[in-house]
């Protein structure tokens, strides 16, 4: 028995039975293998295989161990994990052994990948006996097949978890078999109960304040779970009433700075986060004001918007910084350099520890809820498409042929959903599509709202 997995696996049964309980849980997809089998080549083409287009902020970092994905209208979080040896102690190899554990307790369905050109290794074989013993759901996926009924795939069988499927990643084949295996072993999501208000998602690094403004605002102390090994995702949900309203604080749970695990906290704190966007509205992202907003906040940001959430920036630790005025303007200049595109997201200035600030929030917190549910007349919306293209047709394709834009038409809330109806949605360049999103958001004064544009062929 391979040493740390016993560990992992007795808590990944819990683990999934709180995440089923959430009130909406987008499952978990872990893939797992040895080194140099091709994981990460599949991450990137289902990643790439996505059937759902939005258009976001261009120009900001996503984070690839962890990414939302979709294939036939079911959503779901896609894990990577490195190269699993699982006799390693120490160094890197250890590291990434440790890497995998969490992402196999935290996941609905293990994808455990093998290599048809090397073969069955003794490797493969203790991994499989590991999931066997604790009843992981796993695919056995074998990956580098050059064509479909390669005998090689049956030498699989002996791992005993079922058929093995035949994949190539770099080709693209049986990866939409594989996809359509994936999420008919995914559970069912509920349907969302939407509050009266809003749900608020309180994410950020460690050791920024979260837990520290969860125990402000309820008034309340409030339990930190520890990242150990196999710690499950619970769902920490807690209404907080104010004089704009009852809000929930979605999965709220902080991270102690002092419990890292291992090297890992960045990668737990990003899972973490991502299932508390899943279920939210709005994400409140904490900053250190004494840091400013790094690339890793960039990170979170993107999450939250692939999730559909508007994001506020609240920059904690506020009652430390001396000179408070000229601070907020190197903080916000220096967030507008960085990140262009991100210069224009909303943002307050708070303290936890000396509640400065913190009755502003329930009103800030409004008015984005309002954004992310907000509804534009069709008429309105037409009207801006008329002049928007009157300043700037869409360009004709290297044939000659002109795309010809109809109408639009608001077609979603949660995040605001718009449509683009044309003849010919393939000669409407990406460019052009870039374009009319920013005339979009900036005419309509979206700040920190996902608006999704899509492009259907009018009939």
């Amino acid at each position: 028995m391979a040493p740390g997995i016993p560990a992992m696996a007795r808590a990944s049964a819990g683990a999934r039975r709180h995440l089923r309980a959430a009130r909406v849980s987008t499952p978990v997809v872990a893939i797992i293998g040895r080194p140099n089998v091709g994981k990460s080549t599949f991450f990137n083409r289902v990643l790439g295989e996505r059937r759902a287009v939005v258009h976001d902020r261009p120009g900001i970092t996503r984070d690839r161990n962890t990414a939302r994905a979709e294939w036939a209208g079911r959503p779901f979080l896609l894990v990577d994990t490195g190269g699993f040896l699982p006799t390693a102690l120490e160094g890197r190899d250890a590291a990434v052994r440790r890497q995998a554990e969490i992402a196999i307790g935290l996941s609905h369905l293990v994808v455990f990948v093998v290599d048809a050109k090397h073969g069955l290794t003794d490797l493969d074989l203790s991994i499989a006996q590991s999931l066997r013993r604790h009843e992981h759901a796993a695919l056995v996926v074998v990956n580098k097949v050059d064509k479909p009924g390669d005998p090689v795939v049956h030498e699989f069988h002996r791992l005993g978890l079922g058929e093995p499927v035949p994949i190539s990643s770099e080709s693209g084949l049986g990866i939409g078999d594989l996809l359509d295996m994936v999420v008919a072993r995914l559970p069912v999501e509920s349907a969302p109960e939407r509050e009266p208000v809003g749900r608020i998602a309180i994410i950020g690094r460690p050791n920024v304040g979260k837990s520290s403004i969860v125990n402000a605002l309820l008034g309340e102390p409030r339990m930190i779970v520890e990242p150990k090994p196999g710690t499950t995702m619970d769902a920490v949900d807690a209404r907080w009433k104010t004089p704009a309203g009852e809000f929930v604080l979605v999965d709220t749970a902080g991270i102690r700075r002092q419990a890292h695990f291992g090297d890992q906290p960045e990668f737990y704190a990003t899972v973490r986060a991502l299932h508390a966007l899943e279920r939210a509205d709005v994400a409140c992202l904490v900053v250190d004001a004494s840091v400013g907003f790094q690339r890793q906040e960039a990170r979170l940001t993107q999450n939250a918007f692939d999730a559909g959430c508007s994001v506020l920036l609240a920059y904690n630790k506020w009652d430390l910084v001396e000179d408070r005025e000229p601070a907020w303007k190197r903080l916000t200049r220096e967030r507008e350099e960085r990140y262009p595109t991100l210069g224009d997201l909303p943002a307050v200035p708070i303290s936890a520890t000396a509640r400065l600030h913190l009755a502003k929030l329930p009103q800030v917190l409004t008015k984005r809820v309002a954004e992310h549910q907000r509804r534009l007349p069709t008429s309105q919306l037409n009207d801006w498409l008329r002049d928007v293209q009157r300043r700037r047709a869409a360009p004709s394709t290297r044939l000659g042929r002109t795309p010809r834009i109809y109408y639009i038409t608001q077609t979603g809330v949660g995040p605001p959903e718009f449509t683009l109806f044309v003849n010919a949605p393939s000669r409407l360049s990406e460019n052009y599509r870039r374009y009319l999103w920013l005339q979009l958001t900036s005419r309509f004064d979206f700040h920190g709202t996902p608006v999704r544009l899509r492009v259907r062929k009018s009939d």
